[in-house]
C-alpha cells in the first residue's frame, strides 16, 4: 500500500524571474506503517507537511502536479487532491539560503514531495529524479531508510555468525 500526498492548500498565482506562472502549495503525507497488526496510518499528529511551488508549465512544458488539482477534500475524495508519493528529506550538496537575520545560512539538507508510488523498487529513482529536477544533487554518503536497513541487516548476520 504505497503512502499518498494530499494537496492541502494553495497560493495565488505568482510569477517567477522568467515570467512562468506557478503557485506555493502545501501537501501533507498520509504514511502507512507496518504494525505488529498489519499496515496502519500514521496518527495525523505525526504527519509531515511542506510547501513546494507548483508551475503551470515547468521547464520541461508540463503542469506540475498539484497546480491544476482541486484541493483534497475529505467528504468527497473522489474530487481528487490526493497523489501517490511521499514527503522526503534528505542530505545533498551543500547550499545557501538566506537567514531572517539578513545573512546567509549554508544548508545541507532539502525537502520536497516525490510523486511516486512508494512501495515500488523504481521509487528511490523517482526520489534522484525529483531532487535533480529541483537543482539539488542528492549527498552519495547521505544515509536512506533501504540504506540503513541493509547496513543493520549485514551487522545481524556478522554478529549472528
Amino acid at each position: 500500500m504505497s503512502n499518498i500526498v494530499i494537496k492541502t492548500a494553495q497560493s495565488e498565482i505568482k510569477q517567477d524571474k522568467n515570467g512562468r506562472n506557478y503557485k506555493t502549495v502545501t501537501f501533507g503525507e498520509v504514511k502507512f506503517i507496518d504494525t505488529p497488526f498489519g499496515k496502519q496510518l500514521v496518527p495525523s499528529t505525526q504527519a509531515r507537511t511542506t510547501k513546494i511551488n507548483c508551475y503551470e508549465n515547468n521547464y520541461l512544458g508540463k503542469q506540475d502536479p498539484g497546480y491544476a488539482d482541486p484541493m483534497f477534500n475529505q467528504s468527497n475524495p473522489a474530487n481528487g487532491g490526493w497523489f501517490m508519493g511521499g514527503i522526503e528529506t534528505r542530505g545533498v550538496r551543500e547550499y545557501d539560503i538566506p537567514s531572517a537575520d539578513g545573512g546567509v545560512r549554508t544548508v545541507s539538507t532539502y525537502t520536497t514531495v516525490v510523486f511516486a508510488d512508494t512501495d515500488s523498487p523504481a521509487y528511490e529513482s523517482a526520489v534522484k529524479s525529483t531532487f535533480s529536477s529541483k537543482g539539488h544533487e542528492l549527498n552519495a554518503d547521505a544515509l536512506t531508510d533501504s540504506s540503513v536497513a541493509a547496513h543493520l541487516e549485514s551487522l545481524r548476520a556478522t554478529i549472528g555468525g
